[in-house]
C-alpha cells in the first residue's frame, strides 16, 4: 500500500525538491503513517566532511546532556565545524551537527556509538539530506521546507505501516553505514528478511531496526562493496529476495529500481532526455510530462548522473 518515489535528472535543478513533494502528494492516499525524502546534490561538502542528522528527545536539561555526550563523541572522531537545530519542539530537538576532519570508514562506529545513547535517533549520517516524520508529506515539507531544495535526485516514500514503529526513526527512507549515502524507500514485504538479515550480519551489517526495508539497503549496499554494479546487485536482489516488493536505491551518482519476480508491487518508469523518474503510479509522474511505461515482473531498471 506503500507509495514510493524516485527522480533523477542529468542537473542540478532548483526545483527538484518541489517536484519530488508534489509526486509524492499525489500518492498520499496511500498511506498516512509517515513519509521522508532523501535528497541529493542540494548540499556541498569536502571529501572530509559529513552532515550528521540526529534526533535527541527530552526535557530541556536532559537535550543538554545528551546533546553534550553527543559533542563529545563526535570530536572523538572528527572536529565539529557547526551545530544547528533543525526542529525545537517541547520534547525533542531534530539536529544537525557537520563534521569534519572524519573518514567515511569511521561513520559505522561513530553512528552505532550515538545510537547507543538513549533517546538518541542517528536520522542520517553522509553528504545527503534525510526528511522523514510520521505523518503526511504536507507535515514533512512544512517542517524541513524540501519543496524550496535544489538538486540532482531524490527518492521519496509515503508509508502505510505493516510492521515495525510508527515514528520518525521507522519511517523511510533506510540508509546503510558500509557504504556511502546510500538510501532506499519499499513498498511490499521481504518474507526471508530474518535469513538474509543473518547472513549480511554475519558480513559485519548491522541491524537498527526490524523493519523489513532496512534488509533491502544493507543487501545492495553489501553487492556494491563487492565490486557489483548497480545493474548486478538490483539482478541479484529480484533472485535472493523474496515477497512482494518493489523498491527504489539511491546513491550518490544513481537511482535504481527493482520489482518482485511475480510482480505483486506496482512500479512504472518515465523517462526524458535529462530526468527520469519513477513512480508506483502514474498519477505522480503526471506532472513531469515524460514517456511512461510499467516496469515488468521481476525487471530492474538504473538511472546515472
Amino acid at each position: 500500500m506503500c507509495g514510493i518515489v524516485g527522480i533523477l535528472s542529468k542537473n542540478r535543478r532548483d526545483d527538484l525538491g518541489s517536484l519530488v513533494i508534489e509526486m509524492m502528494g499525489r500518492l498520499q492516499h496511500r498511506g498516512k503513517d509517515g513519509a521522508g525524502v532523501a535528497l541529493y546534490g542540494g548540499i556541498h561538502l569536502r571529501d572530509d566532511e559529513y552532515l550528521i542528522r540526529l534526533e535527541i528527545q527530552g526535557e530541556n536539561d536532559e537535550r543538554k546532556k545528551l546533546i553534550d555526550s553527543v559533542e563529545s563523541i563526535l570530536n572523538h572522531y572528527g572536529d565539529i565545524r557547526s551545530i544547528s537545530n533543525i526542529v525545537e519542539d517541547e520534547s525533542y530537538y531534530i539536529t544537525d551537527f557537520l563534521v569534519e576532519r572524519i573518514e567515511f570508514r569511521k561513520i559505522k562506529k561513530l553512528a552505532l556509538e550515538i545510537q547507543e545513547l538513549d533517546n538518541v535517533a542517528v536520522l542520517s549520517a553522509g553528504k545527503f539530506e534525510m526528511f522523514k516524520d510520521v505523518g503526511t508529506i504536507k507535515k514533512v515539507d512544512e517542517i524541513y521546507r524540501v519543496s524550496e531544495k535544489n538538486g540532482t535526485h531524490a527518492i521519496g516514500h509515503i508509508r502505510f505501516s505493516t510492521e515495525s514503529g510508527v515514528d520518525r526513526y521507522h519511517a523511510h527512507p533506510f540508509q546503510s553505514f558500509l557504504y556511502p549515502d546510500i538510501t532506499v524507500v519499499h513498498n511490499g514485504q521481504i518474507t526471508n528478511y530474518w535469513n538474509t538479515r543473518k547472513k549480511l550480519e554475519a558480513k559485519g551489517h548491522y541491524f537498527t531496526t526490524d523493519n523489513d526495508t532496512e534488509c533491502i539497503v544493507h543487501y545492495v549496499a553489501d553487492k556494491l562493496i563487492d565490486g557489483f554494479s548497480l545493474e548486478e546487485a538490483l539482478e541479484s536482489a529480484v533472485k535472493d529476495l523474496d515477497g512482494p516488493f518493489a523498491f527504489i536505491i539511491a546513491t550518490p551518482n544513481e537511482i535504481g529500481i527493482a520489482k518482485d519476480k511475480l510482480g505483486l508491487r506496482p512500479a512504472m518508469v518515465a523517462e526524458g532526455n535529462d530526468l527520469f523518474a519513477i513512480s508506483s503510479e502514474e498519477v505522480a509522474l503526471e506532472p513531469l510530462g515524460l514517456e511512461t511505461e510499467y516496469l515488468a515482473p521481476g525487471d530492474y531498471r538504473v538511472y546515472r548522473m
